[in-house]
């Protein structure tokens, strides 16, 4: 436990750490922010302005003639059943068409500005993981811990944990936050949310943070590997860009199955139908549907194999390397 409260503490003290923590907060505000904005009630002063531009739009002589030339012919318009005085009714601007503005739904945020945030606080949590092992190969400490725990073994496991811990429990802080945001917002407008969508909510954000505390764990065990930050961050992104290529340039069937990018939508979504242009063709509306559908299961035993191999790998390294 006391080198655990170590750990953390190291990790709590590294600027660059701080400044990701600091990034994730300010993002996922930035987000919950945008969101609420964009989605707020239509005032009085916007509703005139609608008004404003209807009025001026119907008075262009264009749409004056599109008028006159459907009460000329309304069934042209509208059908056998069709009426002049439908005319101006349909084809007349009206101050909706400018408003728009939907109310805010935590239903349809949930795939939208919440699975942006998610995303986000992932990501940068697996930089903080990535950083956290850089900076201990970068400043030579490593050598210096080890005189203090000689097991090293011990010392891998005991960072790892810290650092999922933290990762896991900052995720979960900033995540809870803002979907406490947006509720409470909600509430405030009148809007309900339905215990469905608010138990969806909440696992959605569990599996958010374990993304995020694995994905830092990921980083730090690949780190812990290269010995290099930027190493590690260029082998992520070649992973992450060149690996979906690879993947989508595979002469088998069902390729897509084993995209880094379904295979994590699948985990934070519950499930992520994807289109895959290695399938045959299926029955749909267009002759030809090519459309997966990858569980929510599967897509958890494809990020966890990943993760184990990174991890053993690290730790079979740490093990039987020499630490400069």
């Amino acid at each position: 436990m006391r080198l655990l409260l170590v750990e953390l503490t190291r990790l709590r003290s590294r600027r660059a750490i701080a400044l990701m923590l600091l990034a994730a907060v300010l993002l996922t505000g930035a987000l919950a922010i945008s969101t609420i904005y964009e989605t707020r009630p239509v005032s009085a002063a916007d509703q005139a302005e609608a008004q404003a531009q209807a009025d001026a739009e119907a008075e262009r002589p264009r749409t004056q003639r599109e008028v006159e030339r459907c009460e000329k012919n309304p069934r042209r318009y509208f059908g056998p059943r069709g009426t002049a005085d439908e005319c101006a009714e349909m084809l007349l601007p009206q101050p909706e068409w400018f408003l728009q503005r939907s109310p805010l739904s935590l239903g349809e945020e949930r795939g939208d500005s919440g699975l942006a945030a998610l995303l986000i606080v992932a990501a940068l949590m697996t930089i903080v993981g990535t950083t956290f092992a850089g900076a201990d190969w970068a400043s030579g400490s490593l050598s210096n811990q080890m005189l203090f725990e000689p097991r090293r073994i011990k010392v891998w496991a005991t960072k790892a944990l810290g650092v999922f811990v933290a990762a896991l429990v900052v995720s979960a802080v900033i995540l809870a936050c803002f979907w406490l945001a947006l509720y409470v917002t909600a509430e405030m407008r009148g809007i309900p949310t339905g215990a469905t969508v608010q138990e969806d909510i909440r696992w959605n954000a569990a599996r958010g943070a374990l993304l995020a505390g694995f994905g830092a764990l990921g980083g730090y065990g690949l780190t812990m590997l290269v010995r290099h930050t930027v190493g590690t961050m260029a082998l992520m992104f070649a992973y992450a860009v060149g690996g979906e290529a690879l993947t989508q340039a595979l002469p088998i069937e069902g390729a897509g199955r084993w995209g880094l990018g379904n295979n994590i939508f699948a985990w934070v979504r519950d499930g992520h139908r994807y289109y895959d242009s290695s399938l045959p063709c299926g029955p749909g509306r267009g002759g030809c549907n090519q459309e997966a559908m990858m569980t929510l299961t599967e897509g958890a035993t494809y990020l966890g194999c990943l993760l184990l191999v990174v991890l053993l790998l690290s730790a079979f390294s740490f093990y039987r390397r020499d630490i400069p």
